[in-house]
């Protein structure tokens, strides 16, 4: 590789790095600070799908490398393997990365469209791996946070109770309108402040 090449690579690695921190610092944030809550925890990725939708444009601004998308979501997973049984949560987030960023390649990594599709998948994996257990693992689930001193335990029983198959087919549907969302926030700021 020159190296003009192995520059670009490494500054697209270093800027999905970054970026990558700081969606996981920001999620980890709102889901510590107001997950606490059922209702909350519940449109949980809905909300965000928002403030990913935001990250994701604002990283692909300047990024001219591929695997933005599956990087992040890989290490978003790998902090969230433990929050679900079995890594539900990994993998989802994981599979919706990959299928972000194939869908992102095939419509087009420099078209809004791409980009936002791109970015949904992604959000649709961490939602679909916060829904599945939840609606399908129950008992695992139940398991899982049988011991916990931090009081996650009732919150989690009012989440069961509160999604079912259809709630969660709504709540992913949202999930994807709601990353749509930042997409178009993100957009509109890398326009104001990184666009010349």
């Amino acid at each position: 590789m020159s190296k003009k090449k192995n520059s670009k690579v490494l500054k697209g690695l270093i800027r999905i790095g970054i970026f990558s921190a700081l969606w996981i610092v920001v999620a980890f944030l709102v889901a510590f600070t107001i997950g606490f809550f059922a209702p909350i925890m519940v449109v949980m990725p809905c909300i965000l799908g928002v403030i990913g939708g935001i990250i994701y444009m604002v990283m692909f601004s300047k990024l001219e490398i591929k695997g933005g998308i599956v990087i992040s979501s890989a290490l978003l997973g790998v902090c969230l393997f433990t929050m679900a049984p079995y890594g539900m949560m990994f993998f989802c987030t994981l599979a919706g990365g990959i299928i972000g960023e194939i869908l992102m390649a095939v419509i087009g990594k420099d078209k809004f469209v791409g980009k936002a599709v791109g970015s949904s998948m992604a959000l649709l994996g961490l939602a679909l791996g916060e829904y599945i257990p939840v609606i399908c693992m129950r008992e695992a689930y139940t398991a899982l946070y049988a011991d916990e001193t931090f009081g996650s335990g009732p919150v989690l029983e009012k989440v069961m109770n509160a999604v079912n198959g259809p709630i969660a087919i709504l709540l992913l549907i949202v999930t994807v309108l709601c990353t749509f969302l930042g997409c178009f926030i993100g957009n509109k700021i890398v326009k104001k402040h990184f666009e010349k």
